[in-house]
């Protein structure tokens, strides 16, 4: 292939990778701003000043279109909570610290794009299938670092994961109410209650971790 040929093929990729990153950002800003009811293709592609035309070269449609924006926030954010997890690992952050980076992640703007996606997903199929998959991956991504803290405690692995689960159905709760509640000093003192809490828990498991019985020593191993 001519050089010139190849360079005009790479300048027409990173043309089309930056017309998807244009109207995947305007889409999420929509979404944010107006609801995915009010959020309309039109407004999308203005938004991201590109033709309805190229927009639709891009993706089918509105929902392909929120598929994919969603599906590339969360990506975003897998990454972040690996990276969180290195530090988990090397024992640099505490649970406390991780704490706090999940309410950053479920007081922003992450949070305002999935109440806007799951509610429409509540009567559209399409939306809710395909957004599973990516949903899974991002939860399961959270439960791993979840779990790293939490090794070694004496906790088994059902009192880890409700303790997990309770901690996310606070985080929601919490995220829900600041759309009526602007009042961080709350929601510092409902985080600074819950840290002691998830504390207090993993500090009697560790002082009771020689009291746990072990099944197979009781015969109730088959």
């Amino acid at each position: 292939m001519p050089p010139s040929a190849d360079k005009q093929r790479r300048t027409q990729e990173e043309r089309s990778t930056e017309t998807r990153a244009r109207l995947i950002d305007a889409t999420l800003d929509l979404l944010v701003e107006r609801g995915y009811a009010l959020a309309t293709t039109s407004e999308i592609a203005a938004r991201a000043g590109v033709t309805r035309g190229a927009l639709n070269h891009h993706f089918s449609g509105k929902d392909d279109l929120i598929v994919q924006s969603v599906s590339h926030l969360l990506q975003g954010w897998i990454g972040e909570i690996r990276r969180v997890a290195e530090l988990v690992k090397a024992g640099s952050l505490s649970l406390s610290d991780f704490v706090d980076r999940m309410w950053e992640l479920f007081s922003g703007r992450l949070f305002l794009v999935t109440l806007e996606h799951v509610t429409a997903a509540r009567h559209n199929p399409y939306l809710r299938e395909q957004l599973v998959s990516v949903t899974r991956e991002f939860h399961a991504a959270l439960d791993g670092t979840w779990q790293d803290f939490f090794d070694g405690t004496g906790l088994q692995k059902p009192e880890v994961e409700a303790a997990f689960n309770a901690t996310l159905c606070l985080m929601r709760g919490m995220s829900l109410q600041t759309i009526l509640r602007d009042d961080p000093a709350y929601y510092a003192r409902l985080l600074g209650f819950w840290k002691t809490v998830l504390a207090g828990h993993s500090q009697q498991s560790r002082a009771g971790e020689g009291a746990i019985s072990d099944p197979t020593k009781q015969g109730m191993h088959p």
